[in-house]
């Protein structure tokens, strides 16, 4: 309802109306999750019970078919017992669950197993055991379900998150059997894990999404709007939990000696952390916030899809325009050095503009434009950037994520895909294309150091389906640039051995003369090489640009229209 509230109203009352909307829906949320974790509950101690009631209920049927009658108190009553000469071996009588652990295990392995007394006394050993079990279980849920206890009030706070948090593991801790973690597939193909989905009840898939939204959250292959509202819980209780660490921290500052006793270095790095971290988060929830907002005359922004969350190292995010699910035509962006979520801002709005771009040219089609940032980036140029290391650490995930949106639109003809790198990205792009993990319809190199193969051709889609873009030296009426450097880097971080650098006499470093070119942008790659009017390495998505808009023909497949050097 937000989205087409922020596209067609205006002023004072749409503003108010979207604030008490926005509460609304956060209530929503909250409830959503909370009233999961409360069926999850029920559901599992009528899971539990139902084991328990199927062994009495055997024993009930054993019992009945001695002729022995049990009483409500679980004892079982047998008559006496005759010798051959007519004496009587053992007297009528009733038995009850023995009292200590030991009496219970003579009575079953000690004597002989027949006899009234003995079957009786096991019958009732098993008639109690269960009654107990079963109030033991009663017991367990019981404490569960006083533990999943929510403020009155219609101000969601972070204190309440945190102690959604809270509820949430307490709850995956003590209900067991369904929505176990163990039953998630692990390691499973997207289909696979599409497959697993699919074949789960509604009440299974609500109890998974309570139980273990971080979990359903990150599992390739599982539709846009699963993955959403699983990753949103978990985005919610996570920037509850880093605020009330970050007031926390901030508090040490005033205490006498070294903070927390940390020294100041250790304070101010874990402050740092935190606040880059939440910065991530407010960039994620700035874009949820645009949905449905117009800008420049445009059409309105489509709802975000938050496919993948966690605040694990450096943080990871990937957040799309659009639901991939249904899209016509599919955009991934694969950001490159220095990227995590505290800079997730720059580049989820990259994927914006571009999205605004190629739905202006789509003809009617449907877009999604996905920023990834899937992966550990290299934080630094030197020396982390020149280590091929990285990219074939990353490749494997970004191959799962790709085959995963594959897998929901029903197969590789059901979108036109391009996957875009940019800087180390398009070296994360090289290696999982190298390695045959991926094969959209287009990838496009963007301010690349080198994609890992020599040739357009090796990453296994054509070479007329390879595109490149470096912005060279520039100079204009207002502006000089000096271009983008990350290519000439590529260059002579060239070969084998760490890019190339070779030791020569006296430990002079040089570049192999028989060197073949990597670099996507140069001519002997092969690749189709874009106009660009960028005068660094990060203007390739400025609003309006001949590179923002060149990309834009790619991904809609208007190749045509696509201006080449």
């Amino acid at each position: 309802m937000l989205a087409p509230l922020r596209e067609k109203l205006t002023g004072a009352t749409a503003t108010a109306a979207e604030t008490r909307l926005q509460l609304i829906a956060d209530n929503c949320e909250y409830a959503r999750l909370q009233a999961g974790l409360v069926h999850a509950a029920l559901l599992g101690l009528a899971e539990e019970l139902a084991e328990v009631r199927a062994r009495l209920r055997s024993t009930l049927t054993e019992a009945a078919e001695h002729g022995y009658p049990v009483a409500d108190d679980g004892s079982v009553s047998y008559p006496e017992t005759l010798d051959e000469d007519g004496g009587v071996r053992y007297e009528a009588g009733t038995a009850v669950r023995s009292g200590s652990v030991i009496g219970r295990l003579l009575d079953r392995v000690g004597l002989p197993l027949s006899g009234h007394p003995v079957v009786a006394q096991q019958l009732a050993d098993r008639i109690g055991g269960a009654l107990q079990a079963a109030a033991d279980i009663d017991t367990r849920y019981a404490r569960t379900l006083r533990e999943l206890v929510c403020d009155r009030g219609i101000l969601i706070t972070d204190a309440m998150w945190r102690d959604a948090q809270s509820d949430l593991e307490t709850a995956a801790t003590s209900i067991r059997g369904i929505g176990d973690v163990g039953d998630i597939p692990a390691g499973g193909t997207p289909e696979e894990n599409a497959d697993w989905w699919r074949g789960l009840t509604e009440a299974e898939q609500d109890t998974f999404l309570a139980l273990r939204p971080a979990d359903i959250g990150a599992l390739d292959g599982l539709p846009s709007e699963t993955r959403d509202m699983a990753n949103r819980s978990v985005l919610q209780m996570e920037e509850a939990r880093l605020r009330g660490e970050l007031t926390e921290h901030l508090a040490l500052s005033t205490s006498l000696g070294e903070p927390g006793g940390m020294d100041r270095g250790e304070w101010k790095e874990r402050r740092e952390q935190l606040q880059q971290q939440l910065a991530g988060i407010d960039a994620i929830n700035a874009r949820f916030a645009q949905s449905g907002k117009p800008a420049d005359g445009g059409e309105a922004l489509p709802e975000a899809y938050l496919l993948g969350f966690d605040t694990e190292g450096l943080g990871h995010a990937i957040v799309a325009n659009g639901n991939p699910d249904h899209a016509d035509h599919t955009a991934i962006y694969v950001p490159g050095t220095g990227s995590n979520l505290s800079g997730a801002a720059g580049d989820i709005n990259r994927m914006v503009d571009l999205w605004r771009s190629s739905n202006a040219v789509a003809g009617g089609d449907s877009v999604s434009t996905i920023t990834w940032i899937g992966y550990d980036a290299p934080q630094d140029v030197f020396p982390d950037a020149t280590q091929r290391s990285y990219a074939y650490d990353a490749a494997p995930g970004l191959s799962r994520f790709t085959a995963g949106v594959e897998a929901v639109q029903g197969g590789p003809e059901a979108s036109h895909t391009t996957v875009i790198g940019h800087s180390y990205g398009s070296t994360v792009v090289g290696a999982a294309a190298k390695e045959g993990g991926i094969a959209p319809d287009d990838i496009i190199a963007v301010g690349s150091p080198g994609m890992l193969v020599s040739r357009a051709d090796d990453l296994g889609i054509g070479s007329e389906h390879v595109w490149s873009m470096a912005a060279g030296p520039f100079s204009g009426d207002d502006l000089i640039g000096e271009g983008d450097k990350v290519p000439d880097l590529g260059r002579w971080y060239h070969g084998e051995s760490d890019f190339g650098i070779h030791q020569g006499p006296l430990g002079i470093p040089y570049v192999d003369p028989d060197f073949v070119p990597n670099v996507p942008s140069d001519r002997l790659f092969g690749a189709n090489r874009m106009e660009t009017d960028s005068i660094d390495h990060s203007g390739y998505w400025d609003r309006g640009s001949t590179s923002l808009v060149n990309q834009s023909w790619v991904v809609v497949g208007r190749y045509d229209e696509v201006g080449l050097e």
